[in-house]
């Protein structure tokens, strides 16, 4: 079964960071679909069936978009499975891109995230940043510049139904040909001290987001009644489901003090996927609260703050 990505072009300042990922994660890339989508940030509606484009910037989108075409298939992908779109701007890049995407019925959204400094990250909301921020039914992939050898998904597992989500996509992805190289490691985070058996379902540690959870103020879902182990079985059915061999699929159980707040939950993610280099975290994400100035400062949660680390994985998160 064919997998069909749409890649957004130009968040990564034109250094196609996402096609890179995509084109290094798969040895094999018979079984993939590109769409390089790029919205003509200049151009707008002027009446019913009339648009009007900037002529540099619809210039500048076709001619980024031939380059990463031509790159695209020199890599390895079938000119015929490597198609570009660029459409003017009508509510809005981010919300032209999800239009697109539910639209397109893509299996996922790949995204390059643009380095942005601490104050530029705190006032400024980034492709990718919104994209993680808005109501949508599809995987994002978030890809900065990719580092040769790394290798691996690292699934965060808590139990809920959007973490399940992400099991099962990451399932179906690891079962494409060329994905074949790739293990899958199950992480989930248990505070020291706490013993076995049922977890609660509220207070900090135990929410919607990763293996620790996102306490960005939602107590229900699956994650609130699963034990760990569970919560891991869930997940490990979700991924054999697809077709992955078991031999592919390892455990990871991390009893932590890191795992009492959200950002030493990320932490404690990003300790275990720069020490076992894994080319991607896999989490899945409840519906955020608005991105305000204050969110970004003070209320964020752990796929956030793992989006703001993405230099050197590939952060995959389903809702």
């Amino acid at each position: 079964m064919e997998r069909h990505l749409l890649l957004t072009m130009g968040g990564d300042g034109g250094e196609s960071w996402n096609l890179r990922f995509v084109a290094g994660f798969f040895r094999c890339k018979t079984a993939l679909r590109l769409t390089l989508f790029y919205v003509v940030p200049d151009a707008y509606t002027a009446g019913l069936g009339e648009v009007i484009l900037s002529d540099a910037q619809m210039r500048q989108g076709m001619e980024q978009l031939a380059r990463a075409r031509r790159w695209a298939v020199e890599h390895g992908f079938a000119a015929e499975n490597v198609e570009t779109r660029a459409v003017p701007r009508q509510f809005g890049v981010v919300r032209d891109i999800v239009e697109e995407a539910h639209r397109g019925l893509y299996d996922a959204v790949v995204s390059g995230r643009r380095y942005l400094g601490w104050l530029e990250q705190t006032y400024t909301t980034s492709v990718s940043r919104g994209l993680l921020g808005e109501e949508i039914a599809f995987p994002l992939w978030v890809c900065h510049q990719p580092e040769p050898g790394l290798s691996g998904v690292l699934l965060c597992v808590d139990g809920s139904g959007e973490n399940l989500r992400m099991a099962d996509h990451v399932g179906f992805m690891l079962n494409t040909p060329g994905a074949e190289d790739h293990t899958v490691t199950l992480l989930h985070c248990r505070e020291s001290g706490r013993e076995p058996g049922r977890e609660p379902g509220n207070g900090a540690g135990h929410g919607p987001d990763g293996a620790c959870g996102d306490t960005s103020g939602h107590a229900s879902g699956l994650g609130s009644c699963m034990s760990g182990e569970e919560a891991i079985a869930a997940a490990r059915e979700a991924v054999l489901a697809n077709g992955v061999d078991e031999a592919r699929i390892r455990v990871l159980m991390v009893r932590d003090r890191d795992c009492s707040d959200r950002a030493d939950k990320a932490e404690t993610i990003l300790r275990v996927a720069e020490r076992d280099r894994f080319a991607v975290v896999a989490v899945g994400r409840r519906t955020a609260l608005p991105d305000t100035l204050m969110r970004r400062m003070f209320g964020r949660s752990v796929s956030e703050r793992l989006h703001d680390r993405v230099n050197r994985f590939s952060l995959w998160v389903s809702k």
